[in-house]
């Protein structure tokens, strides 16, 4: 799922080291605004906090927490707590993602790898989230190192073809493209 997330709030529920992992991903995926809502935090939430974009609730969640999440992730050891939090989420209009619970989801997150402005997302549907990591470690092998310098040459030739409509640049751009 590419989402745009930026100024839009996130709230995260749970706070082991999945929890953790989810909130790093939110924030690399780009989200400004994100609430973590758990009684203990893994320590690793420390460092996250001083960024200023995570505000921090150390207690158990309420239904109040749901108020104004555009998207929400919950990562507890609790079946009921999940299931409560999945279904409440997804009534409030939220997007909501119950790890390791498709069932209770509206979206599942894909195993993503990035090199500069690259992405390349992999998902089973759920079926195995393990096969997904294991393809994107095999896709970074193929696609990372240099090929990130590579996408961004592409988008600066991108940008001044669109630009001039040369078909000098035109023909540079392709040619770069067939290099690849």
């Amino acid at each position: 799922m590419f989402l745009d997330i930026k100024g839009k709030p996130c709230l995260v529920v749970g706070g082991g080291e999945v929890a953790f992992r989810k909130t790093e991903t939110l924030l690399s995926s780009g989200a400004t605004e994100v609430k973590v809502v758990a009684p203990l935090l893994h320590p690793g939430f420390s460092g996250l906090g001083k960024k200023g974009i995570i505000k921090f609730f150390r207690r158990k969640f309420r239904l109040s927490d749901l108020k104004g999440a555009a998207l929400v992730v919950c990562s507890t050891d609790s079946e009921e707590l999940n299931a409560l939090v999945g279904e409440a989420a997804a009534k409030s209009g939220a997007l909501v993602n119950v790890v390791d619970r498709p069932a209770l989801c509206n979206f599942i997150v894909p195993a993503v790898f990035r090199n500069g402005a690259l992405t390349i997302a992999v998902s089973t549907g759920g079926a195995s989230p393990a096969l997904a990591k294991k393809i994107r470690v095999q896709l970074g092998r193929t696609y990372g190192g240099a090929f990130g310098k590579k996408v961004e040459a592409l988008r600066r030739l991108r940008i001044k073809m669109l630009a001039s409509k040369s078909s000098s640049d035109k023909k540079a751009y392709f040619k770069l493209l067939r290099k690849i």
